[in-house]
């Protein structure tokens, strides 16, 4: 084998892997917005316990991060940060990581990924926005709720996953 035609045959895996990510990342993504639209219905109905709004704490967030780089605050900030969370940053991030995930189930692995997202939130967002770690200067509520809710987000997105990789091979 020529020096050239291993060069041309390592571009073609190297370009078939780069391909392989940007689909899952892609599935995580959709997979992603399901998840959130998932979380956005339970956001709605825990209304009645205004402690626990996930919604409210990313709208601070927002404003704090509006005050530091000097740009203006946006209507439905809490809700626009809430969605690019869910779809970008955690759905793009599975995709990528699916391969590095324990488990031999999609759900399963968006379960894991759910605990180790709700554990960054706890362990670094949580102490960022004052609440402290597991944000235990809110209630002792909120750290079992964000976990419930991260690991329910992560079910959905692993499951949505899993139907969106399931059709592909189908085709």
């Amino acid at each position: 084998m020529s020096t050239d035609s291993l060069r041309q045959e390592m571009h073609l895996a190297a370009n078939e892997d780069y391909h392989r990510i940007l689909h899952r990342v892609g599935y995580g993504m959709m997979a992603g917005l399901a998840a959130t639209l998932v979380l956005s219905l339970l956001e709605l109905t825990k209304g009645m316990m205004p402690q626990l709004e996930t919604i409210r704490f990313l709208e601070n967030v927002a404003v704090a991060t509006a005050h530091v780089t000097g740009l203006p605050v946006l209507p439905m900030a809490g809700w626009l940060w809430h969605f690019t969370i869910g779809i970008l940053w955690w759905g793009g991030l599975f995709g990528f990581m699916l391969p590095l995930l324990p488990g031999s189930r999609t759900w399963l692995k968006g379960a894991i990924f759910g605990i180790i997202a709700g554990l960054l939130v706890l362990l670094m967002v949580m102490p960022l926005a004052g609440a402290g770690y597991f944000g235990m200067q809110l209630s002792w509520l909120d750290p079992l709720v964000s976990m419930v809710y991260h690991v329910i987000y992560g079910v959905v997105l692993g499951w949505v996953y899993g139907i969106l990789a399931r059709q592909s091979r189908r085709k």
